[in-house]
């Protein structure tokens, strides 16, 4: 056995796409908790993606809008099935990987 063995420990890779999708998400945005994403915005009236993120204790963190707006596409694209279009929008938890509607 050698004796750098210990040196590298294997990091554990998250199985599943929502828990890589939390993992990942987690590293761009360090102190969020929860993402919610919206295909309507609160001021329009057309399809525009809106997101905001929340961190432990129900904060809002500002998210440039060219990040959240590539975020909202991946959460949106990860979960297909969720009905976007039917709903007033999820929230995706980064700490447990669960995709919930939020309430109107």
């Amino acid at each position: 056995m050698s004796p750098t063995t210990d040196c590298n420990p294997k990091v554990e890779i998250p199985s599943g796409p929502a828990t890589r999708l939390a993992a990942q998400l987690s590293s761009m945005l360090p102190e969020v908790a929860v993402v919610q994403v919206r295909l309507q915005g609160p001021r329009t009236l057309w399809p525009h993606l809106g997101l905001t993120a929340l961190n432990a204790s129900g904060r809002t963190l500002r998210v440039p809008r060219a990040k959240a707006v590539t975020i909202a596409r991946w959460i949106i694209r990860s979960f297909p099935q969720a009905g976007w279009a039917a709903s007033g929008g999820h929230a995706f938890d980064l700490r447990t990987a669960e995709l919930r509607g939020l309430e109107a």
